[in-house]
């Protein structure tokens, strides 16, 4: 019995491997009279890099969980969320029943948020973010507000309980901060995308967003022995445009004050330095992004934000700047 149950999970697992996010395209540039290589993940199947967040929740279930029901619960201001929903839709529809729930507990003031400029000039808010979320059969969103409690763990549970949802440290995991690694499939793709245009890897400065980390430090993590070296970057200002480097990443920064005073903080669990963007920086990014013709919202083209500034910053310079655009989730959710 136990040799079938084992050869059932191998099976599932294997099918769950053909739906891995696939590999994205880079496209290669000139900005400024900089050789720049922009990662371009608005191209996967979810339109954000976070489509490795949500294919990482279905692996753990099926390695760690399966058969038994599950629940996966997070804070997501919307590309993580949908992200989520879907490919736990994917999973349930595999299994031929619903054995994992995933609950997204929402900012209640994102309903009036308004979100954008994209790269092509569209806009959306908040409310459409969560009703996109809706519509999918095996997520469940929970408005609450940030501003009164900190929505990780416990009171995650505690909610979850009071609204009839039968969720234990036990049969419940907390993915706000992703599985370990998450995110260096995108990293490992762009090294060789890299290698394959150039016949080598070139002097490198990697530019990488810095919400709660993940992405940069998964990023970082493989890059290691090569000449690539990494700079973060992040807003430090809850009413930029590029919201999703923003909204609670003081929990990951030390200081976002200093960010946007000093122009740079440090993150909390490597001590790297984050360094400041700041609107007009961002929107400059976007205009260039569609020159190029790539689909972007604000915090995926705040990569080459700070491009204008980089040798300053650094003292040198490099033969390649390779940035990661995070996708653009406004284009799914647009108003215009």
């Amino acid at each position: 019995m136990a040799a079938n149950k084992m050869t059932q999970r191998e099976n599932l697992i294997r099918r769950w491997n053909e739906l891995k996010p696939k590999e994205t395209p880079v496209a290669f540039a000139n900005i400024d009279g900089r050789a720049v290589a922009i990662k371009d993940e608005s191209q996967n199947e979810t339109g954000t890099y976070k489509a490795k967040h949500g294919w990482m929740m279905g692996l753990d279930y099926l390695k760690n969980h399966y058969p038994n029901p599950f629940i996966y619960y997070l804070g997501s201001t919307g590309n993580a969320g949908i992200a989520d929903f879907a490919y736990a839709d994917k999973l349930n529809e595999m299994l031929g029943e619903k054995k994992i729930l995933v609950v997204n507990f929402y900012p209640l003031h994102y309903d009036s948020k308004s979100l954008g400029p994209d790269s092509m000039g569209r806009f959306t808010d908040g409310k459409r973010f969560r009703e996109e979320m809706e519509n999918y059969k095996s997520g469940k969103l929970i408005q609450v507000d940030f501003n009164k409690t900190y929505w990780f763990g416990q009171p995650c549970i505690d909610k979850m309980k009071e609204l009839g949802i039968n969720a234990t440290s036990s049969n419940s995991r907390d993915i706000t901060e992703g599985f370990k690694p998450t995110y260096n499939q995108v990293m490992q793709e762009f090294i060789e995308q890299i290698r394959k245009k150039y016949g080598r890897i070139p002097r490198t400065l990697a530019v990488i967003q810095y919400g709660a980390g993940m992405l940069y430090d998964d990023s970082k993590s493989v890059a290691k022995g090569l000449p690539i070296d990494f700079i973060a970057i992040s807003t430090g200002n809850r009413l930029t445009i590029a919201d999703k480097i923003c909204d609670c990443s003081e929990t990951w920064q030390e200081s976002q004050k200093d960010l946007r005073e000093k122009g740079f903080t440090k993150a909390k669990n490597s001590g790297d330095i984050i360094y400041h963007v700041n609107d007009p920086e961002i929107l400059n990014a976007l205009k260039q992004f569609r020159e190029l013709r790539i689909e972007s919202e604000p915090s995926g083209a705040a990569g080459i934000a700070i491009l204008p500034r980089i040798e300053k910053i650094l003292g040198k310079s490099y033969e390649l700047i390779a940035v990661i655009n995070t996708g653009n989730g406004i284009m799914k959710c647009s108003i215009t």
